[in-house]
């Protein structure tokens, strides 16, 4: 399984190291979304397969060597690594994963959310402060590379949580409707005393409680948290639909919904009973490239919507029929490469003028848009830049 686990895993990578800068849509709007850079910083000198930038506080930019678990903590101001730390063997403290993004909480620590060994948590010297176990068993480590932040440090009541989402295998026998009305989506777990809760069952009205069965993938869910207006909002991978809660302390009570039309995004209708497995991630089969919504983050008066999208009908036959030529196969990886559109608080939707992004991705850290510069794919990079700045919206 874990063999499995790991071919998985590598294939995404190589998808996602291929997929080309992003791209505007073609809505046509009289609204310019952009971004004016207000500072960078860069580290120079560093030896890595593939180093990420993670996330950032006021003192410093946090990085990691994502296929090493190596973590480097370093200096906003100059750019120098101020502590640099990877997992040991089986001391305390160490981890087996960390293939999703880190967090930094409030505190300044470092939050590693875990797939193997549980969540855990770092001072920013590598000095663990707390060691968590799993929440059930899971089913996949992996999903594209990205930047977008799929986790979130709340505080509730004076104490701090990491709000993130995994793959459970909750107790169940069967892959069926009441399989998913009973279904819980966003893990909240203590970050001093590693109590966890599961809360956020499907709202009333989505289509994954339509009586068919989707693959895991179809409804991992993204979210952003607004601690001052009490909001959790919420969307699933496969279904361009924003839903509003109360947050009400982790507690969340649904408040509304709101349906997103995506240029160019095609959801998936979902299968009988029986047709796919419990837990089953993807269908690689029937559809190796489903549109997905990856990323979605607060700015100003509405949100950023990173998503990707199918490839057109002609080349994804030839792709499922193994009869695609490299440049064809160039051209496919083009289209579904990530778009980012901004939508406003009313559900209109406008394209956004953005630089190349590492990854076409970025993480809002403050109110502020933080991203990669991205490298030549033809070397091998040894300095890495990132920059923050706000969003203009005129």
């Amino acid at each position: 399984m874990m063999k499995k686990h790991f071919l998985y895993f590598l294939l995404i990578i190589a998808y996602s190291c291929q997929t080309p800068s992003n791209e505007k849509s073609d809505i046509d709007q009289p609204k310019e979304i952009s971004i004016e850079v207000e500072d960078s910083v860069t580290v120079n000198g560093v030896l890595a397969q593939l180093f990420l930038f993670q996330t950032a506080d006021q003192y410093h930019v946090i990085f990691k060597d994502f296929l090493n678990s190596k973590v480097y903590v370093v200096n906003k101001d100059n750019g120098k690594i101020d502590y640099e730390w990877s997992k040991s063997g089986d001391v305390p403290g160490a981890f087996g994963s960390m293939t999703k993004p880190l967090s930094i909480s409030k505190e300044g620590n470092i939050v590693v959310v875990d797939y193997m060994a549980g969540q855990r948590v770092f001072q920013k010297n590598g000095d663990v402060t707390m060691v968590g176990k799993p929440v059930k068993n899971q089913v996949s480590f992996g999903g594209p590379v990205s930047l977008l932040s799929d986790s979130q440090v709340v505080s509730i009541d004076g104490e701090e949580y990491v709000l993130y989402s995994l793959d459970l295998l909750e107790q169940a026998e069967d892959y069926n409707s009441e399989f998913l009305q009973k279904r819980r989506n966003l893990i909240l777990s203590n970050l001093k005393t590693d109590e966890t809760r599961l809360i956020v069952p499907f709202p009333e009205g989505s289509k994954f409680l339509s009586g068919k069965v989707f693959p895991f993938e179809d409804f991992r869910p993204r979210f952003v948290v607004n601690e001052e207006e009490d909001r959790l909002y919420l969307i699933f991978q496969n279904e361009p639909v924003l839903y509003t809660y109360q947050w009400n302390d982790g507690n969340p009570v649904f408040s509304s919904s709101l349906a997103i039309s995506l240029p160019g995004f095609e959801e998936n209708e979902g299968v009988e009973i029986g047709a796919i497995g419990l837990g089953q991630v993807s269908d690689p089969e029937n559809e190796p490239f489903p549109a997905r919504i990856q990323g979605i983050a607060q700015a100003g008066n509405g949100f950023l919507i990173t998503y990707s999208t199918k490839p057109s009908e002609r080349l994804y036959s030839l792709y499922k029929a193994k009869e695609i030529s490299k440049e064809q196969r160039d051209q496919l990886f083009q289209e579904i490469s990530r778009k980012t559109v901004f939508m406003d608080d009313s559900g209109n939707v406008f394209p956004v003028n953005f630089p190349e992004m590492y990854y076409e991705s970025f993480v809002m850290v403050d109110g502020k848009i933080h991203w990669m510069k991205k490298t030549d794919p033809n070397t091998e990079a040894e300095d890495f830049t990132v920059y923050w700045g706000k969003l203009k919206i005129e």
